[in-house]
């Protein structure tokens, strides 16, 4: 009885050694399923915020461009305003001119 005890033993430790290497094998697939899974989550998540940020840019750039346009059109209106004075500075010292050659006249 004894020995078949020994062999009970035996195979019962072979049995639970082939056990722990299907079990390790298991965790082996589970962690590489959750590691896919990690992965495509963190994909997911990477996809929107870069929809997000490719969102806020265009928007970001739209305003920039309103701001661009805005500068430029005051700039215009800055420069028209410029050549006016210039004109009517040239008209009155013209005009002073016709003046004094009139007073030097007389």
């Amino acid at each position: 009885m004894d020995n078949n005890n020994k062999n009970f033993n035996e195979l019962l430790i072979e049995i639970l050694k082939q056990i722990h290497v299907r079990l390790d094998r298991l965790d082996a697939k589970i962690d590489t399923k959750a590691d896919k899974e990690d992965f495509n989550a963190f994909r997911v998540n990477m996809e929107e915020d870069i929809n997000d940020l490719r969102v806020n840019m265009e928007k970001d750039i739209n305003d920039l461009r309103e701001d661009v346009n805005s500068l430029g059109q005051r700039l215009d209106r800055i420069e028209a305003g410029i050549a006016t004075l210039r004109w009517v500075i040239g008209a009155q010292v013209a005009i002073i001119g016709v003046i004094l050659a009139i007073f030097k006249a007389f």
